[in-house]
């Protein structure tokens, strides 16, 4: 089974390869069920793309935000003025308000960081791959190291991870948003490349400004 399941993704990735990032989502979506489908979004300074490319081939897909309760205002601005331009089905779900309480009182963000990921953020999503096949995620080669060899497919545990847009340059996703007159974070134009949380993002460019000054690169969602 786990030389099969190999093959089908060596497969998968030959297939998509050569294909627009808008084509390979558009595909996805005939290869797959759209109900074993995962979409999440951050709303951060990339995220028009994905979605614009989802309103395009399924618009009725749900778009999930997990609200980690220390989002900036400016980011929930955004989600809602990406809402209402694609027309797009977002839902928020995040941490039980229990656990959420606890690391807003703990300030856990200061200790233990990854603790605090895990809570608002990793073991959301969790619950929400359950049940799912694929999980779409807009990653880019170009924002660190660790995303560097990433194919469009990786396999995630008993998930596939699917990156449409991993081999775009900074270029193409200016000039993408560019064409199709995509809204950006306001956080963006304030100096902002990547948009995480309040307590742990600070201006910088690409994803410097995220935890800085620290080892840590990843909330855990992509890790």
């Amino acid at each position: 089974m786990k030389s099969e399941r190999k093959e089908n993704l060596i497969q998968l990735n030959e297939s998509y390869k050569s294909l627009s990032p808008l084509d390979r989502m558009g595909l996805l979506f005939q290869d797959f069920e759209s109900d074993r489908i995962l979409v999440t979004s951050s709303f951060g300074t990339t995220s028009a793309i994905i979605l614009h490319m989802i309103s395009k081939v399924a618009p009725e897909q749900p778009v999930h935000l997990v609200n980690t309760g220390f989002l900036f205002e400016e980011t929930l601005q955004y989600k809602n003025e990406i809402e209402k331009r694609l027309g797009l089905n977002i839902i928020e779900v995040g941490a039980s308000e229990n656990k959420h309480r606890f690391t807003r009182e703990n300030q856990t963000w200061k200790y233990q960081n990854d603790l605090c990921c895990f809570i608002n953020k990793v073991d959301p999503t969790n619950q929400l791959k359950k049940g799912k096949d694929v999980w779409i995620s807009g990653l880019l080669r170009f924002q660190n190291e660790n995303r560097q060899h990433l194919r469009i497919f990786e396999p995630r545990n008993e998930l596939l991870k699917f990156h449409p847009i991993i081999d775009m340059t900074p270029e193409e996703v200016s000039l993408y948003t560019t064409i199709y007159e995509l809204p950006q974070n306001k956080l963006y134009y304030q100096g902002f490349g990547s948009v995480g949380c309040t307590h742990c993002t600070e201006k910088g460019d690409q994803r410097e400004g995220r935890w800085l000054n620290n080892k840590k690169t990843e909330c855990g969602l992509h890790l």
